[in-house]
Protein backbone atom coordinates (compact mmCIF):
# COMPACT_ATOMS: atom_id res chain seq x y z
CA UNK A 1 0.00 0.00 0.00
CA UNK A 2 1.42 3.22 -0.92
CA UNK A 3 -0.69 6.48 -0.78
CA UNK A 4 0.32 10.30 -0.12
CA UNK A 5 -1.20 12.63 1.80
CA UNK A 6 -1.11 15.32 -1.00
CA UNK A 7 0.94 15.33 -4.10
CA UNK A 8 1.96 19.16 -3.36
CA UNK A 9 5.02 19.95 -1.79
CA UNK A 10 5.66 22.90 0.36
CA UNK A 11 8.99 24.77 1.68
CA UNK A 12 10.32 22.38 4.32
CA UNK A 13 13.90 21.10 5.77
CA UNK A 14 15.55 19.06 3.38
CA UNK A 15 14.91 15.65 5.17
CA UNK A 16 11.82 16.48 5.64
CA UNK A 17 11.25 17.48 1.86
CA UNK A 18 12.85 14.15 1.16
CA UNK A 19 10.65 12.40 3.03
CA UNK A 20 7.41 13.55 1.80
CA UNK A 21 8.92 13.47 -2.12
CA UNK A 22 9.77 9.54 -1.41
CA UNK A 23 6.12 9.60 -0.47
CA UNK A 24 4.63 11.21 -3.48
CA UNK A 25 6.57 8.78 -5.52
CA UNK A 26 5.73 5.58 -4.09
CA UNK A 27 2.29 6.66 -4.19
CA UNK A 28 3.07 6.94 -8.31
CA UNK A 29 4.89 4.08 -8.08
CA UNK A 30 2.04 1.34 -7.50
CA UNK A 31 -0.85 3.29 -8.28
CA UNK A 32 -2.12 4.93 -5.14
CA UNK A 33 -3.01 1.35 -4.41
CA UNK A 34 -4.84 0.48 -0.56
CA UNK A 35 -7.83 -0.88 0.23
CA UNK A 36 -9.88 2.42 0.18
CA UNK A 37 -9.55 6.00 -1.87
CA UNK A 38 -6.98 7.95 -1.34
CA UNK A 39 -7.96 11.25 0.58
CA UNK A 40 -6.86 13.35 -1.85
CA UNK A 41 -8.75 12.77 -5.18
CA UNK A 42 -8.68 14.69 -7.99
CA UNK A 43 -10.37 13.87 -11.80
CA UNK A 44 -8.07 11.04 -13.64
CA UNK A 45 -6.24 10.02 -10.54
CA UNK A 46 -5.37 6.08 -11.15
CA UNK A 47 -5.72 3.76 -8.12
CA UNK A 48 -5.04 0.28 -7.50
CA UNK A 49 -7.83 -1.40 -4.86
CA UNK A 50 -6.35 -3.99 -2.91
CA UNK A 51 -9.76 -4.61 -1.26
CA UNK A 52 -9.97 -6.97 -4.27
CA UNK A 53 -8.51 -10.46 -5.33
CA UNK A 54 -7.19 -9.59 -7.58
CA UNK A 55 -6.49 -5.94 -7.05
CA UNK A 56 -8.95 -3.61 -9.34
CA UNK A 57 -7.71 -0.63 -11.35
CA UNK A 58 -9.85 1.87 -11.55
CA UNK A 59 -9.53 5.74 -12.33
CA UNK A 60 -11.28 8.53 -11.06
CA UNK A 61 -13.87 10.23 -13.78
CA UNK A 62 -13.57 14.05 -14.95
CA UNK A 63 -16.58 15.27 -12.58
CA UNK A 64 -14.21 13.70 -9.75
CA UNK A 65 -17.53 12.17 -8.02
CA UNK A 66 -16.71 8.77 -8.72
CA UNK A 67 -14.61 5.69 -10.08
CA UNK A 68 -14.55 3.77 -13.63
CA UNK A 69 -13.25 0.19 -13.20
CA UNK A 70 -11.01 -0.39 -15.41
CA UNK A 71 -10.89 -4.16 -14.76
CA UNK A 72 -8.36 -6.52 -12.12
CA UNK A 73 -4.91 -6.40 -12.33
CA UNK A 74 -4.35 -9.47 -14.36
CA UNK A 75 -3.80 -10.96 -17.39
CA UNK A 76 -6.08 -8.39 -20.08
CA UNK A 77 -7.26 -6.82 -17.08
CA UNK A 78 -9.44 -9.69 -16.63
CA UNK A 79 -11.41 -8.82 -19.93
CA UNK A 80 -11.83 -11.82 -22.50
CA UNK A 81 -8.82 -12.65 -25.14
CA UNK A 82 -9.82 -11.55 -28.76
CA UNK A 83 -7.64 -15.40 -29.16
CA UNK A 84 -10.25 -17.27 -26.99
CA UNK A 85 -11.78 -17.22 -23.53
CA UNK A 86 -13.49 -19.29 -20.84
CA UNK A 87 -16.49 -17.62 -19.35
CA UNK A 88 -17.62 -18.83 -15.87
CA UNK A 89 -20.63 -16.82 -16.06
CA UNK A 90 -23.34 -15.91 -18.08
CA UNK A 91 -23.44 -14.03 -20.89
CA UNK A 92 -25.70 -11.85 -22.45
CA UNK A 93 -25.91 -9.88 -25.78
CA UNK A 94 -28.27 -6.94 -25.94
CA UNK A 95 -30.92 -5.92 -28.69
CA UNK A 96 -31.07 -9.16 -30.86
CA UNK A 97 -27.26 -8.77 -31.39
CA UNK A 98 -25.96 -11.86 -32.83
CA UNK A 99 -23.60 -15.19 -32.14
CA UNK A 100 -22.12 -15.62 -35.46
CA UNK A 101 -19.85 -18.83 -36.66
CA UNK A 102 -17.28 -17.76 -39.51
CA UNK A 103 -16.82 -19.85 -42.66
CA UNK A 104 -13.47 -21.06 -42.53
CA UNK A 105 -12.11 -17.55 -44.88
CA UNK A 106 -14.67 -15.62 -42.17
CA UNK A 107 -16.30 -14.47 -45.43
CA UNK A 108 -19.38 -15.31 -44.42
CA UNK A 109 -21.10 -16.86 -41.17
CA UNK A 110 -24.31 -17.96 -39.76
CA UNK A 111 -25.67 -16.29 -37.13
CA UNK A 112 -28.16 -17.32 -34.06
CA UNK A 113 -30.62 -14.10 -32.40
CA UNK A 114 -33.48 -13.99 -29.59
CA UNK A 115 -36.89 -13.33 -31.99
CA UNK A 116 -37.62 -9.08 -31.56
CA UNK A 117 -40.16 -9.74 -28.44
CA UNK A 118 -39.66 -12.11 -25.56
CA UNK A 119 -42.62 -11.97 -22.92
CA UNK A 120 -40.38 -13.95 -20.39
CA UNK A 121 -37.08 -15.32 -19.86
CA UNK A 122 -36.62 -19.22 -21.52
CA UNK A 123 -33.41 -21.37 -21.51
CA UNK A 124 -33.00 -24.23 -23.36
CA UNK A 125 -30.62 -27.15 -22.37
CA UNK A 126 -28.83 -28.92 -25.56
CA UNK A 127 -28.92 -32.37 -25.18
CA UNK A 128 -25.80 -34.65 -24.02
CA UNK A 129 -25.24 -36.68 -27.14
CA UNK A 130 -26.21 -37.03 -30.83
CA UNK A 131 -28.54 -38.04 -31.88
CA UNK A 132 -28.77 -40.52 -34.80
CA UNK A 133 -29.27 -39.86 -38.69
CA UNK A 134 -32.38 -37.74 -39.86
CA UNK A 135 -33.46 -37.18 -36.18
CA UNK A 136 -34.51 -33.71 -35.16
CA UNK A 137 -34.54 -31.54 -32.07
CA UNK A 138 -37.55 -31.48 -30.00
CA UNK A 139 -38.64 -29.80 -26.60
CA UNK A 140 -40.12 -31.42 -23.64
CA UNK A 141 -42.00 -28.13 -23.32
CA UNK A 142 -40.02 -27.60 -20.28
CA UNK A 143 -36.52 -25.86 -22.20
CA UNK A 144 -34.97 -29.55 -22.24
CA UNK A 145 -33.83 -30.20 -26.01
CA UNK A 146 -33.60 -33.74 -27.02
CA UNK A 147 -33.29 -35.60 -30.80
CA UNK A 148 -36.34 -37.57 -32.21
CA UNK A 149 -37.63 -39.00 -35.14
CA UNK A 150 -40.51 -37.71 -37.57
CA UNK A 151 -42.36 -38.21 -40.01
CA UNK A 152 -41.57 -35.45 -43.16
CA UNK A 153 -45.26 -33.52 -43.20
CA UNK A 154 -44.96 -33.38 -47.30
CA UNK A 155 -43.02 -35.51 -49.58
CA UNK A 156 -43.13 -33.81 -53.22
CA UNK A 157 -40.59 -36.67 -55.72
CA UNK A 158 -42.27 -40.12 -54.13
CA UNK A 159 -44.15 -41.65 -51.25
CA UNK A 160 -43.31 -42.55 -47.74
CA UNK A 161 -42.51 -46.03 -46.77
CA UNK A 162 -43.15 -46.98 -43.39
CA UNK A 163 -42.21 -49.41 -41.66
CA UNK A 164 -44.03 -49.65 -37.97
CA UNK A 165 -47.64 -48.61 -37.42
CA UNK A 166 -49.31 -45.11 -37.95
CA UNK A 167 -51.89 -44.41 -35.56
CA UNK A 168 -54.08 -41.26 -35.76
CA UNK A 169 -55.08 -39.87 -32.42
CA UNK A 170 -59.04 -39.65 -31.80
CA UNK A 171 -60.14 -35.92 -30.79
CA UNK A 172 -63.14 -35.57 -28.55
CA UNK A 173 -65.39 -33.23 -29.60
CA UNK A 174 -67.86 -31.19 -27.26
CA UNK A 175 -71.16 -31.83 -27.28
CA UNK A 176 -73.30 -28.92 -28.56
CA UNK A 177 -76.71 -28.41 -29.96
CA UNK A 178 -74.02 -27.30 -33.31
CA UNK A 179 -70.82 -29.84 -32.81
CA UNK A 180 -67.98 -27.85 -34.35
CA UNK A 181 -65.28 -30.14 -36.09
CA UNK A 182 -61.99 -28.22 -36.70
CA UNK A 183 -60.57 -30.40 -39.41
CA UNK A 184 -56.42 -29.08 -38.32
CA UNK A 185 -57.42 -30.85 -35.18
CA UNK A 186 -56.99 -34.28 -36.36
CA UNK A 187 -58.45 -36.82 -38.67
CA UNK A 188 -60.44 -38.98 -36.26
CA UNK A 189 -63.15 -37.64 -33.57
CA UNK A 190 -65.25 -38.76 -31.25
CA UNK A 191 -68.42 -37.23 -29.47
CA UNK A 192 -71.05 -38.24 -26.85
CA UNK A 193 -74.34 -36.69 -27.74
CA UNK A 194 -77.02 -35.82 -24.57
CA UNK A 195 -79.74 -34.48 -26.90
CA UNK A 196 -80.78 -34.42 -30.47
CA UNK A 197 -77.83 -32.58 -32.25
CA UNK A 198 -76.49 -31.36 -35.85
CA UNK A 199 -72.73 -32.13 -37.02
CA UNK A 200 -72.11 -28.93 -38.07
CA UNK A 201 -69.79 -28.00 -41.07
CA UNK A 202 -66.30 -28.19 -40.37
CA UNK A 203 -63.32 -26.09 -40.94
CA UNK A 204 -59.70 -26.03 -42.32
CA UNK A 205 -61.25 -28.68 -44.81
CA UNK A 206 -59.10 -30.01 -47.15
CA UNK A 207 -59.51 -32.01 -50.26
CA UNK A 208 -58.32 -35.42 -49.54
CA UNK A 209 -58.29 -35.79 -45.81
CA UNK A 210 -59.91 -38.66 -44.22
CA UNK A 211 -60.63 -40.07 -41.25
CA UNK A 212 -64.07 -41.52 -39.21
CA UNK A 213 -66.66 -39.39 -36.65
CA UNK A 214 -67.22 -41.94 -33.75
CA UNK A 215 -71.05 -41.01 -32.53
CA UNK A 216 -71.72 -42.20 -29.43
CA UNK A 217 -75.25 -42.48 -27.43
CA UNK A 218 -74.97 -41.64 -23.66
CA UNK A 219 -76.62 -43.79 -21.58
CA UNK A 220 -80.22 -42.55 -22.33
CA UNK A 221 -80.14 -42.79 -25.93
CA UNK A 222 -82.60 -41.60 -28.27
CA UNK A 223 -80.79 -38.86 -29.54
CA UNK A 224 -81.23 -37.73 -33.49
CA UNK A 225 -77.82 -36.43 -35.60
CA UNK A 226 -78.69 -33.89 -38.26
CA UNK A 227 -76.17 -33.36 -40.45
CA UNK A 228 -74.77 -29.69 -41.92
CA UNK A 229 -75.21 -28.46 -46.18
CA UNK A 230 -71.55 -29.42 -46.50
CA UNK A 231 -71.83 -33.32 -45.86
CA UNK A 232 -72.70 -35.79 -48.99
CA UNK A 233 -74.14 -39.25 -49.01
CA UNK A 234 -74.28 -42.51 -50.56
CA UNK A 235 -77.09 -41.90 -52.60
CA UNK A 236 -78.14 -39.20 -51.05
CA UNK A 237 -79.86 -40.84 -48.09
CA UNK A 238 -78.94 -39.28 -45.05
CA UNK A 239 -78.16 -42.03 -42.26
CA UNK A 240 -79.75 -42.31 -39.11
CA UNK A 241 -76.90 -42.74 -36.02
CA UNK A 242 -78.75 -46.05 -33.67
CA UNK A 243 -80.38 -44.73 -30.89
CA UNK A 244 -79.86 -47.58 -28.57
CA UNK A 245 -79.09 -46.23 -25.14
CA UNK A 246 -74.77 -46.19 -25.50
CA UNK A 247 -75.06 -47.39 -29.06
CA UNK A 248 -71.87 -46.06 -31.35
CA UNK A 249 -72.20 -45.46 -34.95
CA UNK A 250 -69.20 -44.65 -36.98
CA UNK A 251 -69.08 -42.05 -39.75
CA UNK A 252 -66.17 -42.58 -42.47
CA UNK A 253 -65.44 -39.36 -44.16
CA UNK A 254 -63.84 -38.46 -47.23
CA UNK A 255 -63.23 -34.74 -48.30
CA UNK A 256 -63.64 -34.64 -51.78
CA UNK A 257 -62.50 -32.14 -54.95
CA UNK A 258 -64.98 -29.11 -54.11
CA UNK A 259 -64.38 -29.88 -49.87
CA UNK A 260 -67.69 -31.42 -49.59
CA UNK A 261 -67.35 -34.21 -46.97
CA UNK A 262 -68.61 -37.76 -48.40
CA UNK A 263 -70.16 -40.00 -45.59
CA UNK A 264 -70.15 -43.47 -45.23
CA UNK A 265 -72.25 -44.59 -42.17
CA UNK A 266 -71.27 -47.84 -39.97
CA UNK A 267 -74.55 -47.89 -37.81
CA UNK A 268 -74.59 -50.10 -34.38
CA UNK A 269 -71.05 -51.01 -33.83
CA UNK A 270 -70.58 -53.51 -31.41
CA UNK A 271 -69.62 -57.17 -30.43
CA UNK A 272 -70.86 -60.05 -32.29
CA UNK A 273 -73.84 -61.56 -30.55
Amino acid sequence: MAQAVDFSLSNQSGSAFRTELNSILGAIQTLNSGSSAPSNLVAHMVFLDTSTTPATLKIRNAANDGFITLGTASTNFGLVSASGATFTGDITLNAQSDVRFADSDSSNYVALQAPATVSSNVTFTLPSADGTANQALKTDASGNLGFASFLLATETTNGQVVTGGVRGAITTLTDAATIAIDMDDNNNFKVVITANRTLGNPTNVVEGQTGFIEVHQDSSGGHELSYGTNYRFVGGSTPTVTATASAVSILAYAVMADEKIMITAHLDVKAAS
